[in-house]
């Protein structure tokens, strides 16, 4: 019996984000979550409750059971389930932590581009500034 996986829909157009899921791909020898570009046709036909304007604000994972996880929340619940990096989740189940977490990410998450610059896949203009 194969264990549902999480999908992980990322910007594949931030350099901080694509390095960031490289990391999580070294920690996922299991292959508990999928990562996809949140840019590809493949994001927008299986995950259409993910709006476009959304997907680019912060990252998503989504359950096998549908549930949605954004932004630091999603970062939390994919550090819990990498078994290399699930100290990191857990200290962010800590009282008060995502009270400090949820604005340092969307901070960053708002900043991404000017902070870690764009891969050429957002030469075209089609990333926000």
């Amino acid at each position: 019996m194969t264990t549902p996986r999480y999908t992980l829909l990322y910007d594949g157009a931030c350099r901080i984000c694509t390095g960031q899921i490289g990391w999580i791909e070294a920690y996922n020898d299991a292959g508990l979550i999928e990562v996809l570009d949140m840019r590809s046709p493949e994001a927008r036909a299986r995950f259409p409750q993910v709006s476009p304007e959304d997907a680019q604000r912060e990252v998503h994972l989504v359950a096998p059971d549908g549930t949605l996880y954004r932004g630091a929340d999603a970062v939390r619940e994919t550090l819990l389930r990498l078994p290399g990096l699930q100290g990191f989740g857990e200290l962010l189940r800590l009282p008060g932590a995502m009270l400090f977490a949820r604005p340092v990410y969307a901070w960053i998450a708002r900043n991404r581009y000017l902070l870690g610059g764009r891969t050429d896949v957002c030469d075209d203009g089609a990333c926000p500034r």
